[in-house]
């Protein structure tokens, strides 16, 4: 499968999932990259750092943390101490924030006077579903990943065991649909369901790919979509939804989410093999010493050469279980071009999220959106 075609083949599967994440703008399709290695390169902003990407929505952001460490209160001080130890223990908050500033970007008097641009005590709660989506989501991962840190810190299942930490996730799913209840629309409710059929589909697609050579770019997108990006698009586009947007704005911020979210995803993949263990707080080569064969693997394995070979028969042997064969597999995507090919690809995707942005007004919001594409790109961790 040539990466063109790849690329044709994922335009049209993250189009199908993105009409099932709502129906607002069922009728409308995204618009992801055609060619899959165009010579991009990032878009540095001026002023690249988290407190100016967050400043349009440094007060809510505030809000949203405060929920998220104070007011998860469970009858059991147990229970509670392990939420607020879960959300104290660091994290980009990059799902809430692409909520909020994508509900903000698209309020229609932001343009007009955006430091009194008030948002709701919904656009709030949107926020922090959102992030406890994710969060329960990753304690069921490492259960399913039987990991034992995240974040450089040690995870839920390994400090109690796998029946803790999967009655957490379920508890935060449990917060989640209270804050979802409290929200009131249809709508919404619909997206956020998805998201979660979304969330399970990804993550049972991952485990039928461990230690295959048959995954190729659809499958990758697709799980990708699943795993990451679904709920990402969720956060964006839904904040248009509450401020009554037409469905052009609703699209738009969909497509943004889905693109950006592919791109966080394959980032994600490349800080599995060129990142550190000291950064990401995860080990290095975890995905593949799994068996998860992610792009910058699949394009080793597009070549169809000597080194394409080499590279399967480290996986198809199980010698990437080991610590020499892990780093040999490492050295091949690094020096025969799969990493740069995969930057290239997570480039393509986030650019395709900037164009998104284009149907919104200019604002210190939409400048924002646009600036962690750029934080996405080139974050360590």
């Amino acid at each position: 499968m040539t990466t063109a075609d790849a690329g044709q083949r994922s335009s049209d599967l993250a189009s199908d999932k993105s009409n099932e994440i709502d129906k607002a703008a069922q009728d409308a399709q995204p618009v992801l990259p055609a060619n899959l290695e165009p010579n991009l390169e990032p878009k540095l902003e001026p002023k690249l750092d988290m407190n100016a990407i967050i400043e349009p929505v440094a007060h809510e952001m505030k809000l949203v943390e405060e929920w998220l460490t104070t007011n998860l209160i469970d009858d059991s001080a147990f229970v509670g101490d392990l939420l607020k130890q879960l959300f104290m223990s660091g994290g980009k908050r990059i799902r809430p924030l692409v909520s909020l500033l994508a509900s903000k970007a698209s309020l229609q008097d932001e343009t007009v006077d955006p430091h009194h641009c008030k948002m709701s005590r919904l656009h709030i709660i949107l926020a922090v579903l959102t992030e406890l989506i994710h969060s329960a989501s990753l304690v069921h991962d490492d259960v399913i990943d039987k990991a034992d840190t995240r974040r450089g810190k040690t995870t839920v299942n390994k400090r109690f065991n796998d029946k803790m930490a999967v009655l957490l996730g379920d508890l935060l799913f449990a917060q989640a649909s209270i804050c979802l209840a409290r929200i009131m629309n249809p709508n919404i409710v619909g997206v956020y369901g998805q998201v979660l059929g979304d969330l399970c589909s990804g993550e049972i697609s991952q485990m039928r790919q461990q230690f295959s050579l048959k995954v190729d770019f659809d499958a990758y997108i697709q799980k990708s979509i699943g795993k990451t990006a679904s709920l990402i698009a969720a956060g964006a586009h839904c904040g248009a939804i509450l401020n009554a947007r037409d469905n052009s704005v609703v699209q738009s911020l969909k497509d943004y989410g889905l693109n950006l979210g592919i791109c966080f995803q394959i980032v994600d993949d490349l800080l599995d093999v060129t990142g550190s263990a000291a950064s990401t707080g995860k080990p290095v080569g975890g995905d593949l010493k799994n068996g998860l064969i992610t792009a910058p693997g699949l394009y080793i394995l597009e070549r169809q050469d000597d080194v394409s070979s080499r590279f399967a028969e480290l996986i198809q042997q199980g010698k990437i279980e080991e610590e020499e064969g892990l780093q040999e597999a490492i050295a091949i995507m690094k020096d025969y071009g799969g990493v740069e090919k995969a930057e290239r690809l997570a480039q393509s995707y986030g650019e395709k999220a900037r164009q998104s942005l284009a149907v919104l007004a200019d604002s210190p919001s939409r400048q924002a959106l646009s600036a962690i594409i750029d934080y996405v790109l080139l974050r360590k961790s």
